[in-house]
């Protein structure tokens, strides 16, 4: 990838791009994006050495700076699935229950 570079933190990769959003790894997997907006107006370049400048300096400090968002990720929850069978049991209640009212 042209116009960015890896920087090794504590436990964490930054993949510190010019023209995108940092890409953060944990454990070699793409886990989160980072945006560090500057003050001022500046080229691209001159965000890519500010960040790399702060994670080799105070990698905390970073993380309190930037907008670190993190990727969705397709875990299934499953206190949907208890609400969906909770949401079921009462359709199927009220039914029964206006089936009976007009026998």
């Amino acid at each position: 990838m042209t116009g960015s570079f890896v920087h090794e933190g504590d436990g964490v990769t930054y993949r510190i791009s010019e023209r995108s959003q940092t890409q953060i790894y944990v454990n070699g997997h793409h886990s989160a994006i980072a945006c560090l907006q500057l003050s001022i107006p500046a080229p691209g370049c001159d965000r890519m050495i500010a960040e790399y400048l702060i994670l080799k300096n105070d990698e905390r400090l970073y993380w309190n700076l930037a907008n670190v968002l993190p990727l969705e990720t397709t875990r299934f929850d499953y206190r949907l699935l208890l609400a969906l069978a909770f949401d079921v049991t009462l359709l199927v209640n009220l039914l029964w229950t206006v089936y009976r009212m007009m026998e």
